[in-house]
């Protein structure tokens, strides 16, 4: 193999492909990114998998002699980054050896067979959907899923494409996180999918939300093609939960117009004392004023409460209790003025724009002191 590219463009391919390659595994070789130089066609392309998810990226190049090489992962977008040349030059020179030079700097080095790297198939598209805002989509969704290594039902992103246009869904047990996409990317029937919430976050972390991606399924899952990128992942099986009769059904009983951003600063101020405490739960405490939310923690360092202006649209004469952590996630992306609304058991939900989240209350501390639990 010889091949010459551009350094930047090069170190793209190479960052991207990088976020597929498994921080575990037995198999040698994919712990590496495999490098393919072809003449005919004029391209370089990186490709990477975990065995879940893979990414093949491309890019034109003067390939003077076809090839290909398994390149340690963990080396190579450090080298590209640092080499001083707006061009890099790739040759293999030996059994098991790579050139890497650019300006006044080289490389060699050790590489793996080609041949026993388990390529992903790549899928033929038939039909397909553009979608684009996928960074956003992810950022509105994921910090709501299951955490975790091992896959389940709520350790994923519900799609659902449909005339409406795009939604995603993720729900933990504790909070279900509702967003809608991109309005374009219809169907004239609904289909759900279940990606995993890795698969998604790995995809959000090579594009911009300006990318425009062709999405289709494939017999292995599910793929998305921009041009020059390629990004499959596997899909999960099972029933997702109701999730939509829950933030169709909730009937609130009493509320409150806020500042998001206030809010915010107050749940975080008092977050820190809590934070503190190794034992506690992470429960913060609202209560209704006159004219403000009062959000407060108590751990067994003392207790720290903070006053936020709101309109009380109908007040509740008791507090309730929620995982300040878990709000915070999903304050911290909203702007301007939201509702708070409440049912007669604390079951928050927050509803602006696009967007819909709800958040079950933790008991009262004096309540969970009596359980065995606590």
């Amino acid at each position: 193999m010889r091949v010459h590219a551009n350094r930047d463009s090069a170190l793209v391919l190479a960052a991207q492909a990088s976020k597929a390659v498994p921080k575990i595994t037995t198999i040698p070789e994919l712990k590496g990114i495999h490098m393919e130089a072809d003449a005919r066609l004029a391209m370089l392309t990186m490709t990477a998998t975990n065995q879940e998810v893979s990414i093949r990226a491309s890019m034109p190049a003067a390939v003077e002699e076809s090839g290909s090489a398994v390149i340690p992962a963990d080396l190579l977008p450090d080298i590209l980054k640092r080499l001083p040349g707006d061009q890099v030059s790739f040759s293999t020179v030996g059994p098991g050896i790579i050139h890497i030079g650019s300006g006044y700097a080289e490389y060699r080095l050790n590489i793996l067979d080609a041949a026993k790297y388990p390529l992903p198939e790549v899928p033929f598209l038939e039909d397909t959907i553009p979608v684009s805002g996928i960074c956003s989509l992810a950022r509105q969704t994921l910090f709501a899923a299951a955490a975790g290594d091992q896959q389940n039902i709520l350790k994923t992103v519900r799609l659902k494409v449909g005339p409406y246009g795009l939604k995603a869904t993720s729900s933990n047990g504790f909070c279900i996180a509702e967003a809608a996409g991109d309005k374009n990317c219809v169907a004239a029937s609904e289909t759900c999918i279940l990606v995993p919430a890795r698969s998604l976050s790995i995809l959000a972390a090579i594009s911009l939300d300006s990318d425009v991606y062709q999405m289709g399924l494939t017999r292995e899952g599910l793929a998305f093609w921009n041009g020059t990128t390629m990004f499959c992942t596997h899909l999960i099986d099972g029933s997702y939960p109701d999730t939509d009769g829950l933030l169709d059904r909730i009937q609130g009983a009493y509320s409150a117009s806020i500042e998001a951003a206030e809010l915010y600063a107050a749940v975080d101020a008092v977050t820190s004392l809590a934070s503190a405490d190794k034992d506690s739960s992470g429960r913060g405490e609202i209560m209704f004023g006159e004219h403000e939310m009062v959000v407060s923690a108590e751990t067994s360092d003392g207790r720290a409460s903070v006053p936020v202006k709101a309109l009380i649209l109908s007040p509740s004469p008791y507090p309730f209790y929620y995982d300040f952590k878990q709000l915070m996630r999903y304050l911290k992306q909203l702007r301007g003025r939201i509702t708070l609304e409440f049912d007669q058991n604390g079951l928050l939900a927050i509803r602006p724009g696009e967007t819909r989240y709800l958040q079950s209350p933790m008991r009262a501390p004096k309540q969970a002191a009596g359980g065995k639990a606590a």
